[in-house]
This record gives structure tokens, C-alpha cells and sequence, in this order.
């Protein structure tokens, strides 16, 4: 029996995740998990067909609050350390300190725990308010505390530790998705035609960056199409811009969220412009589906896609040089197709995920044995 405890209100890839990865748990049968999660979340709606599902209730508000959905946290999983005797509590936080009350209840009651972080850039990385604050609370207490840590790729994993001297394992969990079906695609006349799909959050996904090389480059029009697909709080920018700046239309659409698959039928290139990432779903959902990736150069991209796709960040001109080639030279994208999809056979396709997680469970047990 394993807890996997996610306190999140949001949902994002890491419940996706958390999600499959219970579900491959079940099927194979060697491990029951039982998830703890916010009352009336999401992940709570999503999980109970699923899987046993606890709910608890947490404040956010308040300090007063806060403490006192800390102690019926704590009470909660003491009762089920009790009751069912779990082998290992999973927490999982979409970057460091984000659920740090999961992690600090569950060392309380001393139980094993196995911290799951898709994004371990740090703080300074990131570029976030306060970050020397947060970073320290991260090298000098919150690092010590997990009994072994979880990221999806080897390069995090090397990441997590350079700056934060951690001295546990470190275990990895490749992301996985579903393959796409997509039409068979027209043929592709015109300006190259690059889709931006996600959570429009400027900082991270780097689409300040993106909109003012946009503007700056009038020329671009005659050669690309942006479409930006999501919503977010950076939409309302991006309308203004296209109503304040003449002729960027020509090169910069804003479209409402949509099936990513239907949105990747309609792009002939995938573009990643973030400042940091862990691994975008989106990412092997379009080398899946024969859509090349143009991405920043990051931990979480780097093991998936060819050299020849990656920029650093902020290159927005090195990113298009290699769009336009992508879209004029026929053999270049067949040869990053072919790539993409022999690394997500590997990487991310279902089989892969399911030898990844028995993998995991059988470490996660000789942790265990060994402790």
C-alpha cells in the first residue's frame, strides 16, 4: 500500500501524470495506491472513478487557517498510517515548496517519502520574486527531508542535485501520453505555420519574449504564422498587442484552447520558447504525432529532441532559422520526425511507462528493504 498525497486545487500535467502512473500500479498489481487530495480539487473529481481517494479539507487563507488545515492533515494521514500501514507516502508538488505541508506532515509521522517534482530548476533559475530566500529554504532544510526524490529525466535528476547538494536517490519517471490521431495533413503551402499551445503564462512559457521579437520583426510575416493556443492571463497582452500594433496579425494569431491533437493537424511545427519547463505533455503528444518540436534548450527537452531543434532561451531568431528550415527542407524534418518518434517509442509511449513504472517500483522496494 502506498500513499500518494497531491493538495493541489489546480490541474496540470503532474496530476495527468500521477494519475496513469496510479492507474499502471493497479493494472500490474503489485502495489495499491490510495490518494489524499484537496477536497472538491479536480484531481479529487478525476480520481475517484479511478482509484480510493481520501479528501482532505484545506484553508489557504488566513495563518489561523492555514495551521488548521495543517493538523487535520496531519490527522488524516496518522489515521491511515494506523490503518493501513503504507510502505511509502508519495508527494507530489509541481515544483519545489509548491505542497510543502504534504512533505512536512508526512516526516512528521516519519514515514518513508518519495518526493515527485516535474520542474527542479531553482527559484533563481526560474527568475521569481524572492528567489535567494526561497532557494536557501531549499539548500539548508526542505532539501533534507524527503526519503528519495522523483523527477522524469536523468538531466533534472543531475540538475536537482548540482544546486541543491541533495544526498538521497534520485529516481526517474519518464512522462507519458496519448498518441494523437490526426488527419492526414494538406499540403503545406505558404509561410510555415508554428503553434504555441498551453497555459499562456508569460514568465514561464517565455511569451514576452516570443511577442516582442514578433513586433520587432515585421518581416517574419512572409515567412510565419504564430498561432498561440490557450488560455491564461498573458491572453489579454496578447489582444491588446494584436489590436494596438499594426499588421501583427500578419504573423501573430490568439486562439481559445482546443484538442491538441486538432491543433497539431493544423501547425507544421511545434514551438517551445520557455523559460523553464519539466516536460510539456504537449511535447511528445506532437513528436507522437510526426509534428516537429523547435524548443529551448532545457533539462526536461534536451533528452527528447534532436540537437539541431533546441535554442537557447530568448533566440527567437535562432528558433525561426530553424523553423524556416524545417518547412523548406524536406529532408531535415523527415529526419527530426523520425527522431522524435524512435524517442517517444523509447521515452514516452505507453509501453515505455509501464516498463518505467515497474522499473521504479521494484528500486522504490529495494529502497525500502535496504532502509
Amino acid at each position: 500500500m502506498w500513499l500518494f498525497v497531491d493538495l493541489a486545487n489546480a490541474f496540470g500535467g503532474h496530476e495527468v501524470m500521477l494519475l496513469r502512473w496510479m492507474a499502471v500500479l493497479r493494472a500490474q498489481a503489485d502495489v495499491e495506491p490510495v490518494l489524499v487530495c484537496a477536497a472538491g480539487s479536480r484531481l479529487a473529481e478525476q480520481a475517484a472513478p479511478q482509484v480510493r481517494t481520501v479528501e482532505v479539507p484545506l484553508a489557504d487563507h488566513s495563518r489561523l487557517a492555514r495551521i488548521g488545515g495543517f493538523l487535520q492533515l496531519m490527522r488524516c494521514l496518522w489515521q491511515l498510517k494506523r490503518r493501513l500501514r503504507p510502505g511509502l507516502v508519495v508527494v507530489a508538488e509541481g515544483c519545489l515548496l509548491a505542497q510543502r505541508h504534504g512533505l512536512y506532515a508526512a516526516r512528521a509521522l516519519r514515514l518513508p517519502t518519495l518526493l515527485y517534482v516535474p520542474l527542479v530548476s531553482s527559484f533563481t533559475e526560474m527568475g521569481v520574486a524572492d528567489a535567494d530566500r526561497l532557494d536557501r529554504i531549499v539548500r539548508d532544510r526542505y532539501r533534507k527531508l524527503p526519503t528519495a526524490w522523483l523527477t522524469i529525466t536523468p538531466a533534472q535528476a543531475d540538475e536537482l542535485r548540482a544546486w541543491t547538494g541533495i544526498s538521497q536517490p534520485v529516481f526517474c519517471l519518464p512522462n507519458t501520453v496519448a498518441v494523437p490521431e490526426l488527419p492526414p495533413a494538406p499540403p503545406r503551402q505558404g509561410p510555415a505555420r508554428v503553434l504555441v499551445l498551453g497555459r499562456l503564462d508569460a514568465h514561464q512559457k517565455g511569451l514576452d519574449v516570443l511577442l516582442e521579437h514578433l513586433r520587432a520583426h515585421p518581416e517574419l510575416g512572409a515567412q510565419v504564422r504564430v498561432s498561440v493556443v490557450g488560455e491564461g492571463p498573458y491572453g489579454a497582452t496578447l489582444t491588446a498587442a494584436l489590436d494596438e500594433t499594426p499588421h501583427l496579425a500578419d504573423r501573430l494569431a490568439l486562439e481559445d484552447w482546443q484538442d491538441p491533437g486538432a491543433a497539431l493537424a493544423r501547425h507544421d511545427v511545434l514551438l517551445l520558447a520557455s523559460r523553464f519547463e519539466g516536460v510539456p505533455l504537449v511535447m511528445p503528444e506532437a513528436m507522437a504525432a510526426g509534428v516537429p518540436v523547435v524548443s529551448t534548450d532545457l533539462p526536461g527537452t534536451r533528452p527528447y529532441l534532436p540537437d539541431t531543434c533546441l535554442f537557447p532561451f530568448g533566440r527567437l531568431d535562432a528558433a525561426f532559422d530553424i523553423v524556416r528550415s524545417l518547412h523548406t527542407d524536406a529532408r531535415h524534418r523527415a529526419d527530426v520526425v523520425a527522431h522524435n518518434r524512435r524517442a517517444f517509442d523509447t521515452l514516452a509511449s505507453a509501453p515505455a511507462f509501464e516498463a518505467g513504472v515497474q522499473r521504479l517500483t521494484r528500486e522504490l522496494h529495494a529502497l525500502g528493504a535496504r532502509a
